[in-house]
């Protein structure tokens, strides 16, 4: 029994943890080949932060909350209204302070985002034999056959030195008589491919983009999809007439969750999000 409390009390004394005598240091040298990748080749300093400037603080607005019977006060509340020029003007605070904090990063970050990029396999397209061949190498593949009049062929792939996605679709000419051939040429839909939907144009048109839900009609006249441009996940829906490749005025609607379309190819049911966004309610 002694002997056991000289023990505890030699460990309570000691300055390193039960965990330092259990288990050696671990030495990220590099001489230390175990816990180091081969592929790496260049050794990066640690972090130095710029201290030029001090972390901004943001004011604060007493509130008062009330629920559940539990009253207490929020300074933070006024954060909520994301169009305060006072909290525009401090979220512009914030990405100065942390461009400055990591800028000695930048050339690293920058190579970084050039070796995923390389490791992205580019687009690969071809015909053969009449037959329409795809090999398309993306982080989302999505091939769907529609066999309603004439089959078409969806698909979407990123292309070599983008960000985002690209909605596309090619008429099958697998094992089609030849006046269909002939009324496809005149249609210009002979095997063409045709883009329905670049994610990068929108991308650069609201400076943002996160690509939501796409549905293409049973017709084939009409896509469906849903976006958010300002990374609060609140997806607005627009539909695009595939005929002319031009959104149909008045049909964006704010806050859609996700959306199915009717057989008739014409009627669209989606359902809205509440202010929690939350779905709550079904629109025909």
């Amino acid at each position: 029994m002694a002997s056991a409390l000289l023990k505890a009390r030699s460990l309570r004394n000691s300055s390193l943890p039960i965990t330092s005598r259990l288990f050696p240091p671990l030495s990220f040298s590099s001489s230390s080949s175990s816990l180091s990748s081969s592929p790496c080749k260049t050794t990066h300093p640690l972090s130095q932060p710029s201290q030029t400037k001090t972390p901004p603080s943001p004011k604060k607005v007493p509130f008062t909350v009330s629920v559940h019977g539990r009253t207490w006060v929020d300074p933070y509340h006024w954060m909520r209204n994301t169009n305060d020029p006072d909290f525009v003007h401090y979220l512009s605070q914030e990405n100065s302070y942390a461009e400055d904090f990591m800028a000695d990063t930048h050339k690293l970050r920058q190579a970084l985002v050039s070796e995923m990029r390389s490791r992205m396999p580019a687009e690969h397209m071809h015909l053969s034999a009449g037959k329409v061949i795809v090999r398309v190498f993306i982080f989302v593949l999505k091939l769907v056959w529609f066999f309603l009049g004439m089959s078409r062929l969806y698909y979407q792939y990123v292309p070599e030195g983008k960000e985002y996605p690209v909605l596309c679709r090619r008429l099958a000419t697998e094992k089609k008589g030849w006046m269909e051939t002939v009324v496809n040429y005149l249609r210009g839909r002979s095997g063409k491919e045709e883009i329905l939907l670049d994610w990068n144009e929108i991308a650069e048109q609201y400076g943002y983009v996160h690509v939501g839900t796409c549905r293409v009609s049973p017709n084939h006249n009409f896509l469906a999809y849903t976006l958010d441009t300002t990374g609060g996940e609140n997806f607005m829906l627009q539909i695009k007439d595939l005929t002319t490749l031009r959104n149909i005025p008045k049909s964006r609607v704010d806050g859609v969750v996700s959306l199915a379309w009717a057989q008739d190819g014409r009627t669209l049911f989606y359902t809205e999000s509440d202010e929690n966004q939350r779905p709550y309610r079904q629109i025909l």
